[in-house]
């Protein structure tokens, strides 16, 4: 499901890992009047999701102001009696228990009211301690019986933020997360057939994977919201990766950016933006003779033939550069971003190859503002490291071939606000992938249960669209949907016999809908299908199709229950070749805030 969601992006600018680091620039005339705003009005949620992205976006307002001779007498302050103050509800306390032995627990806790500081703690735990039926009919692969079906994601987050003399904000945050599971996509018969052992006979220990990762993010920007005048911004990154089978991974992020505005023939305004990236990794294996169970059974035509486990020490260190100058104005009402991106790619092979990007988008807005046409020439690079791969497929090889992704999109996209309760948004896109990532099984494992990466070259095609309707805070519907369509598929360089591209849907679509009642009872159902996919051996997957559902009462603004139906359809769908998942998950939990003056 991640990577049909993944293939689902489009149109979209390469992403910094750990986040969005967006600055967004409003310009135009000041008009002071009070535009209507929907209430933000939502229960605190987990995400299921292992990379779920935070938004952080600042918006910088300036308006042109008149410079006058003129000084008002100065007037002297009237009292004003103060309001009490309100209660502030600055934690949350989420608990819940699902069939499948699956515990859910979220706690969040921040600071209050202060101008100059914040900060916080994060924590969350899911995993699931179930077991698959031993007997279970599927049409697809089939492979007998499967037992433990296990995963586990455990976090902390401390965070921060503090202002320095009204001129600077310092930004920091903390983590470690702990994730693990099993390579269970194997049966009795091929562990019989392979090893000549019982399921009996082994520990889950022998195939399972266990990944601890730390982070520190440290951020500074200055408080300058004038364009007219030097802004600036710079992040550090740090995260190291150890996880069984020998794996170390060091990353290392620098980046930065600075941005200045300027006038054009004292009419139209602009704003000039440069940033610098340097992404460097270096990486570990000492296999020590330890590697996923079935290693080394290699099924050949005259039968199955055995490989030592390696005991070697491999390192490696890898590094991206990117420098990205771009300009954004206003020309009549079209607005240009106009930039490029060169990049210096030392991640994929071993000699150092240089590449440019485009950057440039044009949009224009119709219809009195009620329709907004947008060109798009765009592209960019992201590395493909351990930690990025184990999130998509959790599956992999130990030893997972690593490279880097890049792209170049021409992309249009429309967003037609049909009235005030309705919105239409569709989007067409040509991508040229240059190691694009996807997965095969690996066959130095005899069980047929360990994956690995698969970088291919190809053209694809995407089209598709969503429509949205919203009335007030009562109701909200949403659908929409993509196709996908792939071409010159392309292995190093070399044509490859696949016509379709392993793991990826060839359509998906979606319905949903939200209902608040009178602020007490919250519903919200999702519908979701993923076209067939093709996996190992010419396998195909069958259509995915699921259905959603939660429920939320308030009891009051402190205590809430919640009830998350997912898999609705109870349909075993297959998340890779050789692994089936679960049928409907039940999770019942409550969520309590302790209110704080």
């Amino acid at each position: 499901m991640i990577v049909a969601l993944l293939a689902a992006t489009v149109g979209l600018r390469a992403q910094q890992e750990g986040g969005y680091n967006e600055s967004v620039v409003v310009r135009g005339s000041y008009r002071p009047d009070i535009q209507p705003s929907e209430k933000l009005n939502f229960p605190a949620v987990v995400s299921d999701s292992l990379g779920r992205m935070e938004h952080s976006f600042v918006y910088s307002i300036a308006p042109t102001r008149l410079k006058t001779l003129y000084e008002p007498t100065r007037i002297k302050a009237a009292r004003i009696v103060g309001e009490p103050t309100t209660r502030l509800y600055n934690n949350y306390l989420r608990l819940g228990m699902g069939n499948y032995w699956s515990p859910l627990a979220d706690l969040y806790w921040s600071s209050t009211r202060d101008r100059l500081k914040t900060y916080g703690i994060r924590i969350n735990h899911r995993s699931s301690w179930a077991s698959l039926p031993p007997l279970w009919a599927l049409s697809g692969p089939s492979l007998g019986p499967l037992y433990p079906y296990q995963a586990n994601q455990t976090g902390v987050t401390l965070f921060g933020k503090y202002i320095v003399a009204d001129k600077l904000q310092l930004s920091s945050d903390l983590s470690y997360e702990h994730d693990h599971n099993l390579y269970y996509g194997f049966s009795d018969s091929i562990l019989s057939a392979v090893l000549g052992q019982p399921r009996d006979s082994i520990s889950t220990s022998d195939y399972r994977a266990s990944y601890n990762v730390a982070t520190w993010n440290f951020g500074v920007s200055n408080m300058q919201l004038d364009v007219n005048k030097l802004g600036y911004a710079a992040k550090v990154h740090l995260s190291d990766l150890w996880a069984t089978y020998g794996r170390n991974e060091f990353h290392l992020n620098l980046s930065g950016n600075v941005h200045y505005g300027f006038n054009i023939k004292n009419h139209y305004k602009g704003v000039a933006y440069m940033n610098i990236e340097w992404d460097g990794f270096a990486n570990r294996i000492s296999h020590n003779g330890q590697m996923p169970l079935g290693y080394g059974f290699v099924n050949t035509s005259s039968g199955y033939i055995t490989l030592p486990a390696p005991t070697d020490t491999v390192r490696s260190h890898r590094n991206i550069v990117k420098i990205n100058p771009y300009v954004d104005f206003d020309f009549r009402g079209l607005n240009f971003h106009a930039g490029f991106t060169t990049a210096w790619d030392g991640f994929s092979d071993t000699a150092v190859a240089f590449r440019l990007f485009p950057d440039v988008v044009a949009s224009k807005k119709l219809m009195k503002d009620n329709l907004v046409l947008s060109l798009g020439l765009t592209g960019g690079i992201d590395a493909n490291s351990w930690n990025t791969i184990r999130i998509i497929n959790p599956y992999i090889a130990p030893d997972a071939d690593r490279k880097a992704t890049s792209h170049y999109d021409i992309a249009i996209h429309a967003r037609w606000s049909i009235s005030k309760k309705l919105e239409a948004n569709a989007e067409v896109a040509l991508q040229i992938m240059d190691n694009d990532l996807t997965f095969r099984l690996d066959r130095l494992y005899g069980l047929e249960n360990v994956y690995k990466p698969l970088y291919i070259d190809n053209n694809r095609f995407v089209c598709g669209g969503t429509i949205t309707f919203v009335n007030d805070e009562m109701l909200t519907l949403r659908a929409g949907g993509h196709y996908y369509h792939y071409s010159d598929l392309k292995d190093d360089g070399n044509a490859l016999a696949l016509t379709e591209m392993p793991y990826r849907p060839n359509w998906d679509a979606l319905l949903a809908a939200d209902v608040n009642y009178k602020d007490k009872w919250f519903f919200h159902l999702e519908g979701q299908l993923l076209g067939k996919m093709f996996g190992d051996n010419g396998d195909v997957l069958p259509m995915r199709y699921g259905v959603n559902a939660e429920i939320e009462y308030r009891h009051n603004r402190a205590l809430s229950f919640f009830l998350k139906m997912d898999n609705l359809a109870f349909q075993r769908y297959w998340l890779w070749s050789n692994y089936p998942s679960q049928r409907g998950l039940f999770t019942l939990g409550l969520t309590y805030t302790i209110p704080h003056k």
